[in-house]
């Protein structure tokens, strides 16, 4: 009887060792581009009304995601700009609890968005699989409608 109790708490410790074998945190989701225009409107010609639109207009490919302190960069593909981040997490004993993580996205250097990154925060343990909500980088454009 000891040493099939002995046995089954060996095995049980081997199994939560076994269990944590998962060194790496998956992040999937999306980098929209998305598009502010100022509209100058004038009427009557007494009052200025300045308009701000946002629109969103799909994925942006080659938009770069990362976690902070993490060294691995995932690169948005596809025309939904999708990613996959991939990051190697310590190796946890038993049921690790879930830990903030924060990603970032920018777009490549030379492109539009002034190399602004905008951040979202997820939750996650070792060995999860992650969506985490789209990113919408700002492309900035001025037009001008209406009087003088």
């Amino acid at each position: 009887m000891r040493k099939s109790f002995f046995f089954l708490i060996l095995s049980a410790a081997l199994f939560t060792v076994a269990g944590c074998g998962d060194q790496k945190i998956v992040f999937n989701g999306e980098v929209h581009r998305g598009e502010i225009t100022y509209d100058y409107q004038i009427e009557n010609d007494t009052s200025t009304e300045v308009v701000e639109v946002l629109k969103d207009k799909g994925g942006w490919p080659g938009a770069c995601v990362k976690e902070i302190s993490h060294p691995e960069v995932a690169y948005a593909t596809g025309v939904n700009g999708q990613y996959r981040l991939e990051i190697k997490v310590p190796r946890k004993l038993g049921y690790a609890s879930a830990e903030a993580f924060t990603l970032q996205a920018w777009a490549p250097s030379g492109q539009s968005s002034r190399n602004e990154r905008i951040s979202n925060y997820a939750s996650a343990r070792p060995g999860e699989n992650i969506y985490v909500r789209p990113f919408l980088l700002v492309y900035h454009t001025f037009e001008e409608t209406g009087g003088d």
